[in-house]
């Protein structure tokens, strides 16, 4: 039930909140988390047009190039890998992975490495999974997300090594 979740977007939306760094990171893992949601949910759209609505403000906030790319990017891949545009959404994965790797955002690369990974797997394109998630383990391990790391070293294991 959407109506018990915690709402960052909806504070941004309707300004009852000032605008912070932190609000704008908010956003954009609220937007990940909705077109994630949107595609395991696939009969409830609200959760697409929150993802929407996050991706529309990312680009509205777009003044720095070198530091919004990478999150638009990945934002736009979710999306088209929740509208089933496979081929566009990879290149989006792709381009985010690029631009966090430029820009040197660590901690970014390593989340968009890790779902470009669970992209792939879905795809059934088990080699490339394998290697953005193992990529995945290192940026997390080399930031200092060492739970994080062993997390996706446990979904590895359960879901990529015994196939």
């Amino acid at each position: 039930d959407m109506s018990k979740c915690a709402d960052v977007l909806d504070r941004v939306v309707n300004a009852t909140c000032q605008l912070r760094p932190t609000m704008i990171i908010a956003v954009f893992f609220e937007g990940l988390i909705s077109f994630v949601m949107a595609r395991q949910t696939a009969e409830n759209n609200e959760w697409a047009i929150k993802g929407e609505i996050a991706l529309a403000y990312m680009k509205r906030w777009e003044s720095s190039k070198w530091n919004f790319k990478n999150k638009i990017n990945l934002l736009e891949a979710e999306k088209m890998h929740f509208l089933g545009n496979f081929d566009l959404a990879s290149q989006f994965y792709l381009q985010a992975v690029e631009s966090s790797e430029k820009h040197k955002f660590l901690h970014e690369l390593a989340i968009c490495l890790e779902l470009q990974g669970l992209f792939f797997q879905v795809r059934n394109l088990r080699e490339k999974a394998l290697t953005s998630l193992n990529r995945s383990v290192r940026c997390y391990k080399d930031w200092g997300a060492n739970a994080v790391a062993e997390r996706v070293e446990q979904y590895i294991q359960h879901h990529l090594r015994g196939c």
